[in-house]
């Protein structure tokens, strides 16, 4: 690949980076492609370089919001400092925290964009269902019990919305401790 190509790989990650950021922030009808390419450090006759319309910037940073997500997990898994823990502890743990919870434009773009995701364009709805099913499926696997993974996502999304949605701090705190709580119920028993 060629300085030319390599510059615009490099750009196109910046303005995803930015574009996946600021939908997990502010939703995905707030995105503007002037101020996500002038974030990027770009301007704004640069975004038809590397997208066809607005959809096509929303489809792809969608995309990339879930997979900085999944590599977080990776990481996590691969790092030889984190603490051995029941897999189904650590993804209790990596999302219902209140670093997570204060961070959205950081965190898990299933909780960031759970409400948005519903008037979002087919592209988005199927991008979103993936990872989604992915997600749950991983909790089962987690789980001693070999619990429906759903039922432990929609309590970790749902915490997180909630969390981030009241005015009151020691209730945002109760939310995360008590999803925290009943997944972990869902760890008790033998592994097989």
């Amino acid at each position: 690949m060629g300085y030319s190509q390599a510059s615009k790989a490099e750009s196109r990650k910046r303005v995803l980076d930015t574009a996946a950021r600021q939908i997990r922030e502010n939703g995905i009808e707030a995105l503007g492609v002037a101020d996500c390419m002038k974030n990027a450090g770009l301007t704004h006759g640069a975004f038809y370089g590397h997208f066809d319309s607005r959809d096509a910037l929303i489809a792809a940073a969608v995309e990339h919001a879930l997979q900085q997500g999944k590599a977080r997990f990776q990481a996590r898994d691969e790092d030889p400092a984190t603490p051995p823990e029941s897999p189904l502890n650590t993804i209790a743990d990596v999302y219902l925290n209140e670093e997570h919870a204060d961070n959205p434009g950081n965190g898990c773009a299933l909780c960031a964009l759970a409400g948005d995701t519903g008037h979002a364009d087919g592209n988005v709805k199927a991008l979103y269902t993936d990872s989604l099913r992915r997600l749950a499926e991983r909790v089962a696997r987690a789980s001693a019990k070999g619990t429906d993974g759903l039922a432990v996502v929609a309590t970790i999304v749902g915490a997180i919305t909630l969390a981030r949605a009241v005015d009151d701090r020691a209730l945002a705190k109760s939310i995360l401790a008590s999803a925290h709580a009943l997944v972990m119920t869902q760890d008790e028993g033998d592994r097989d």
